[in-house]
């Protein structure tokens, strides 16, 4: 007989029963999603600020718990339980997060551990309202504002498990009603802790928002040089041609090659040809305006965007770049006898785009490279 054709991976998936796809969906919804090794050594600022949490939210929290026992007596066991879980249990847990392999998921399994402990306080409790739904709102935000639905469903989980110790452990009988001083005891807990999360999601969200800020710095500048970097200025360059375009704005756009580069790295090397590169930038910082926009195109190429500048204006300012440069080329070694060769192109209506606009300044830069070098070559003089 011949062999069955191998089925194919859709007709395997449809094979697989209803079953698999639930599990592979709670696994997903109740799972990290970083892999184990990702996650070795993190989450230890994530821990130092779960612990401040804690330590806040568990002392206040006792009130509310002791409370209630005042209202319904219970034994010595549960007044231990409950000033252990109050006041060492969050220096407890702070130590094992800290000590383990990876402190970001042993510190979740604590914070699902604190539900439980929560659903427990809640049948030693009998039930009663007030503090219940409080120690139920302040653990959910916990859980929300620590890990989201994923971790907010974990502490779902680890409610009812502490409930159902609880039933099994304890004469649970139904008694909501909470008294005046229950009631009271309560307000901390609802005045003080939000407060205290609050203040520690700012915190936090202004540290991301700094971290934010940096990233945006570094995606916009050139490793090196500290200038603009291509993809960046060229954004930049569109903005501003589209500017003249609309505000008749006079603008003019000038385009630098280091002369002989090539050669200071084949005979000195690539570390002097990048401090040659960073001394040259900080000529360019130091002798043109802090409004003009200077990036670093490629290699030894650098332009500059010269805003609101008449073609006369910008005429001089290149003009004295360049003999900056002669001076700067052979003191202390500074650019190790490089000089410079610039084109400088003004803003043209008839321009058709940007890249019109670049490809002049390019083409002047090389008319400035046939004469020679070391000079600069302005569109149509």
């Amino acid at each position: 007989m011949p062999s069955p054709k191998p089925r194919s991976r859709s007709e395997k998936s449809r094979a697989r029963p209803a079953s698999f796809f639930s599990f592979k969906r709670a696994q997903r919804a109740f799972g990290d999603s970083p892999s184990p090794e990702e996650l070795i050594g993190k989450g230890v600022r994530f821990v130092k600020r779960i612990y401040a949490l804690r330590v806040i939210g568990l002392s206040i929290g006792f009130f509310c718990v002791a409370a209630a026992f005042l209202q319904n007596p219970v034994g010595w066991p549960l007044w231990a339980l409950l000033i252990f879980h109050g006041y060492i249990w969050p220096h407890v847990a702070y130590r094992v997060a800290l000590s383990s392999k990876i402190p970001y998921r042993t510190e979740r399994m604590n914070l699902v551990a604190d539900t439980g402990f929560g659903g427990f306080w809640i049948i030693a409790m009998h039930g009663s309202l007030v503090p219940s739904a409080v120690i139920l709102a302040m653990l959910s935000m916990d859980n929300i504002a620590a890990g989201g639905t994923r971790l907010f469903l974990r502490g779902l989980l680890g409610s009812v498990f502490g409930a159902l110790i609880g039933l099994l452990l304890l004469d649970f009988r139904f008694a909501p009603e909470a008294d005046l001083y229950t009631v009271v005891a309560c307000l901390p807990m609802l005045a003080l802790y939000p407060l205290a999360l609050g203040k520690s999601t700012y915190d936090m969200s202004k540290k991301l928002a700094e971290r934010s800020r940096e990233f945006e710095t570094v995606s916009q500048r050139d490793g090196l040089t500290g200038l603009l970097n291509r993809r960046y200025w060229e954004s930049l360059l569109i903005e501003e041609f589209d500017a003249c375009h609309e505000k008749k704005r006079s603008s003019c756009l000038l385009l630098l090659d280091i002369d002989h580069f090539k050669n200071i790295n084949d005979t000195h090397g690539h570390l002097v040809g990048d401090e040659v590169l960073k001394n040259f930038s900080q000529l360019l910082k130091e002798n043109l305006r802090t409004d003009d926009l200077i990036g670093r195109y490629g290699g030894e190429e650098f332009v500059v965007i010269l805003q609101d500048i008449s073609l006369r204006e910008a005429e001089t300012l290149a003009a004295r770049l360049i003999e900056q440069v002669r001076q700067h080329r052979s003191s202390d070694n500074m650019l190790w006898g490089c000089t410079i060769s610039a084109g400088l192109v003004s803003f043209h209506s008839d321009m058709e785009a940007h890249y019109s606009w670049l490809q002049r300044a390019d083409h002047a830069m090389y008319q400035a490279k046939d004469r020679g070098r070391d000079c600069l070559v302005v569109e149509g003089r």
